[in-house]
């Protein structure tokens, strides 16, 4: 069943956090095409020639050897010393067509190649904005009546509002929902304690990333100075990291993601790694539209490690490119499909639509619009200024 065909396009979907991303379809000449999703952060002109370029290594070869094709992809392009986030972050989008038609030919759905499910419905936050003080209130609330149990709230923007942010949460939704603040490697380890400590009394369920992702050390510091439990997300961006993240016991829980990491292969490593050092797993939203989020729940579905909500922007999105219509969420949680593979299929007058938005509103000009602001991309609403990291302040 070799493979004959690779199209790599670019698209724009609206919502209250727009999204570009590059979409991947790859063919057999057995009729069956894979789906992927890779995120744009470089650039979807980068992304989408990164992925072109596959072609003839890809072309011919046999779809169920992704692991073979992954590290020939990795060895002919010197891809490690591109970088190994940014050759992930394109290839991701290929491993995650290869594994659907992998699930599509044994016409099975993915968590049940992956050794089966430990869930039927995966969990998630609800993310409420670093706002005004009403609207981080209304805004929990809302999160709560849509039946959120885990409230997500982004902080190291400004001491005494990190901290009347977190009370505002609390006011509003009481201590029957857990709620998890994320500091984007934005403290030193003096202020992430410092922070923290004053944040103790609101029973914070992680701190998210306090300090910056290559000092180990620092964030070992900071565990082993607290009582909040402490969640990696950059320092544990791929399997590599995750491992030394384990090794310095540096964290309580490890964040994941498939499309950071090398692939589903990568994710599934360091989560079993997780399991193994008898700690938890969560896994990162970067923005997907539903085919990166369908993969993404196949390989938590498949998982013991992921006890924990997971992040998700899908929420965020005014539309999607899935037959269908966009995945609904009940009581915080959205179900593993039950169809081959991803369980998912494109609907092609949507990616046409919204790939000819790209073409004409967006090409060459993704990081000079508005919703590639700092604002946007940590969710900033009301009079908050631009992010400036924290640790400026110590």
């Amino acid at each position: 069943m070799p493979l004959t065909k690779v199209t790599a396009t670019s698209i724009f979907t609206f919502g209250e956090a727009p999204l570009v991303s590059v979409l991947v379809e790859i063919s057999t000449d057995e009729g069956i095409t894979g789906i992927g999703e890779s995120p744009v952060i470089n650039g979807a002109e980068i992304c989408k020639s990164m992925i072109d370029a596959t072609k003839p290594l890809l072309i011919g070869e046999d779809p169920f050897h992704i692991d073979k094709l992954r590290k020939k992809l990795y060895a002919r392009f010197n891809l490690i010393h591109f970088h190994l986030h940014a050759a992930n972050w394109a290839l991701s989008g290929i491993d995650s067509a290869l594994w659907d038609i992998v699930g599509k030919a044994c016409r099975q759905p993915l968590y049940r190649l992956w050794g089966g499910g430990y869930r039927s419905k995966v969990k998630f936050w609800g993310w409420v904005p670093y706002a005004t003080l009403p609207i981080i209130k209304d805004e929990s609330r809302r999160c709560v009546e849509e039946g959120f149990d885990c409230l997500y709230l982004k902080v190291g923007l400004d001491r005494k509002r990190d901290v009347e942010s977190v009370k505002a949460i609390r006011d509003a939704v009481g201590y029957d929902v857990d709620l998890r603040v994320d500091a984007n490697q934005a403290w030193t380890p003096s202020g992430a304690i410092h922070m923290i400590k004053k944040m103790e009394k609101y029973d914070l369920e992680f701190v998210e990333q306090p300090v910056l992702m290559y000092n180990l050390d620092a964030l070992t510091r900071v565990r082993d100075a607290v009582s909040t439990p402490i969640l990696s997300h950059e320092s544990s961006w791929t399997f590599h990291e995750t491992l030394n993240v384990l090794k310095r016991d540096a964290a309580d829980a490890v964040q994941l993601d498939p499309r950071f990491d090398e692939g589903v292969w990568g994710f599934r490593i360091a989560a079993g790694m997780a399991e193994a050092a008898g700690i938890g797993a969560v896994a990162h939203s970067f923005g997907e539209l539903g085919v990166a989020t369908a993969l993404a729940i196949h390989a938590i579905a498949s998982s013991p490690a992921f006890v924990y909500a997971n992040q998700t922007a899908y929420s965020f999105l005014a539309d999607d490119v899935l037959q269908g219509g966009m995945m609904k969420f009940k009581e915080g949680h959205l179900s593993v499909p039950e169809k081959p593979g991803l369980g998912v299929e494109l609907d092609p007058g949507k990616v046409e639509k919204y790939s000819k938005v790209y073409d004409e509103q967006i090409r060459g000009k993704e990081f000079q619009t508005p919703w590639q602001s700092p604002r946007k991309l940590l969710g900033l609403k009301g009079d908050v200024d631009d992010w400036v990291p924290m640790s400026a302040q110590y």
